[in-house]
């Protein structure tokens, strides 16, 4: 294996033997004109991963390299891509891909790398993504809306994932990308990452998107899963949100005054959402977030007062419901 490389995939798996081989042949599949790395990281899973991983390390040795873990890092609290993935980085251009996600097109990394090469003032290029619900109620469906090729502002990106991109779509520049802001590391201790890798990203350069999907995203891939439980777990959700709203007030400093301002207002955002799902009907009436509720539909303004007036009621349904507390 050369000692540079044009780019360094970077792969974490966890439990992940029921999808692991579609990652790999992903990655494998790529029609290149470079070399490329594969830095994966098996943190210490108890099904068949680590078997598979060890399988095409010694099948793949010039492309696949095997990181295992004895003991789990995330459960520590240990970033596993500052401890493990950025220090090993030999690519100038940094993917990443979940070991449940995968890469659908073999000209997936070709077309980025062509992209930023050939414009330096871009710091990553990103792609649309299929989302597949493994739990087979939904069919496939986009990530955004087919709209053609663009550029993803920062206005864009801080409203949130949902809004601009998927982590398994992301190229970027390494010098940014393996050298992460202290507003990464909040993120990180609130359990994600993408968010905040986006909107570094974007302060560092211009970020273009191809309206072509090129990956798939695994929603509900097993428990351990960002996604897993989520929608039916008030706690879960209240941490999310906390995580972002402490997130976005380390970021702050780094903003110029427009997004400063675009920032301060999805805080609001953020605020008056934890204030909803913490059940503080009262405040959410009140300045500053009286704006944000008088712009909410009338059925939405009726029914949250109603569970504001009978809470037993409101925690009858939340129970009915599923959600846990």
């Amino acid at each position: 294996m050369n000692n540079k490389c044009k780019v360094s995939v970077f792969c974490t798996a966890f439990n992940h033997e029921k999808y692991i081989r579609d990652a790999l042949d992903g990655f494998l599949s790529q029609k290149t004109d470079f070399p490329f790395e594969v830095l994966v990281t098996d943190d210490a899973s108890t099904d068949g991963t680590t078997a598979i991983l060890r399988e095409y390390q010694e099948k793949y040795p010039d492309v696949i390299r095997f990181f295992h873990q004895e003991k789990n890092l995330f459960s520590q609290g240990i970033n596993i891509y500052e401890t493990v993935m950025y220090p090993n980085a030999r690519g100038e251009y940094i993917a990443y891909c979940e070991g449940d996600d995968y890469w659908s097109d073999p000209s997936k990394l070709r077309q980025q790398v062509s992209f930023l090469d050939a414009h330096p003032d871009y710091s990553a290029c990103v792609h649309n993504s299929w989302y597949r619900f493994c739990e087979g109620n939904r069919p496939d469906a986009l990530l955004l809306p087919e709209s053609g090729d663009r550029d993803v502002p920062f206005s864009t990106i801080i409203q949130g994932m949902s809004h601009c991109f998927h982590t398994s779509s992301i190229l970027g520049r390494a010098k940014w990308m393996c050298n992460p802001p202290d507003f990464q590391r909040v993120a990180f201790t609130y359990g994600f990452t993408d968010y905040a890798i986006a909107l570094w990203l974007s302060l560092n350069g211009k970020i273009r998107f191809l309206d072509q999907p090129m990956s798939v995203y695994r929603v509900n891939s097993n428990p351990s899963s960002w996604t897993s439980g989520r929608d039916g777990s008030y706690n879960k959700k209240i941490t999310f949100v906390t995580g972002e709203i402490e997130m976005m007030k380390t970021l702050l400093p780094h903003l110029k005054e427009t997004e400063r301002a675009l920032t301060e207002a999805e805080l609001l955002r953020r605020r008056y959402e934890l204030l909803y799902l913490s059940g503080k009907v009262e405040e959410m009436t009140k300045p500053p977030f009286d704006v944000l509720f008088r712009q909410e539909p009338f059925s939405f303004r009726f029914k949250t007062i109603l569970k504001h007036t009978f809470p037993s009621l409101h925690a009858l349904y939340r129970r009915q419901q599923g959600y846990k507390e």
